[in-house]
């Protein structure tokens, strides 16, 4: 059986998480209600282009935290509703806006809005992102823009350069490893099992890891969703996108070392 140590081994252990503050993500359960409760109103509201956001008084200066250089961050939330963008949300450092896209809100996946919450924080703390020239420079290296994207083999090519890079990396491997860690830590039986998943998914397709027995409670383990049959679906679908994370960033080798080392400071 894979051991944690032997994953860590040669990985840079300097390596973690970029962490918001919890009494920070907890304000997303009520900023989820309050736009459940109001989603056709705030949709009409609401315009197209999401640089001219429409601010709700309520979500004005909402989330008051550091950043990473231990800087006053102050974010507000605005709202535009795009069904042609793609994305479901945007964060704006120059105006210190978080972003979401309304035509892709779902008014009974708390979970889900939550982790983009997680990941735009995680941007806004980033002073890879704040530095605007620095940005810029590093943009126009490794940036990609995925609504000038052609078909699905073309999207699906950019995506995975998307995901790679710096910015993109270290906003979504916040939440997943966090769900991940939490998870692991509710039931510890399980964590040399997803360690083996962690290694065989580098030369191993996805669709074959997740037909295998010795796998088949781990749908449960990336998610914050409840553990029922109700959520099922939606649990193995989210299995699947994070699958396809780890997956392309194992391609990499340094960014797969960089993720091990991430998940294995949270373990530990």
């Amino acid at each position: 059986m894979i051991k944690l140590l032997d994953l860590l081994n040669e990985i840079y252990l300097d390596e973690a998480i970029v962490r918001v503050p919890q009494e920070i993500l907890n304000k997303s359960k009520k900023a989820f209600n309050y736009i459940k409760s109001r989603l056709e109103d705030l949709k009409t509201k609401s315009p197209k282009d999401y640089n001219q956001p429409y601010i709700d008084s309520k979500f004005k200066d909402y989330f008051k935290f550091k950043d990473l250089k231990n800087q006053d961050l102050v974010i507000s939330i605005g709202f535009y509703n795009d069904s042609n963008d793609v994305g479901t949300g945007r964060i704006d450092t120059i105006n210190d806006i978080l972003l979401i896209n309304l035509a892709y809100f779902k008014p009974n996946d708390l979970a889900d809005f939550e982790d983009l919450i997680e990941h735009e924080l995680v941007h806004a703390m980033d002073p890879k992102i704040r530095d605007q020239r620095l940005f810029g420079i590093m943009y126009a290296k490794k940036g990609v823009d995925l609504s000038k994207s052609g078909g699905k083999s073309e999207y699906n090519k950019n995506y995975e350069k998307f995901l790679k890079t710096p910015w993109e990396f270290d906003a979504f491997t916040a939440p997943l490893i966090n769900k991940l860690a939490t998870n692991i830590k509710k039931s510890p039986e399980y964590r040399d099992i997803l360690l083996k998943l962690l290694s065989d998914i580098k030369t191993q397709d996805i669709y074959s890891l997740i037909d295998k027995d010795e796998y088949k409670q781990m749908p449960w383990f990336f998610s914050k969703k409840k553990w029922t049959s109700k959520n099922w679906l939606s649990i193995e679908q989210e299995y699947l996108t994070e699958l396809y994370k780890i997956k392309t960033w194992s391609t990499k080798p340094t960014l797969y070392k960089r993720f091990l080392s991430r998940l294995g400071k949270e373990l530990i």
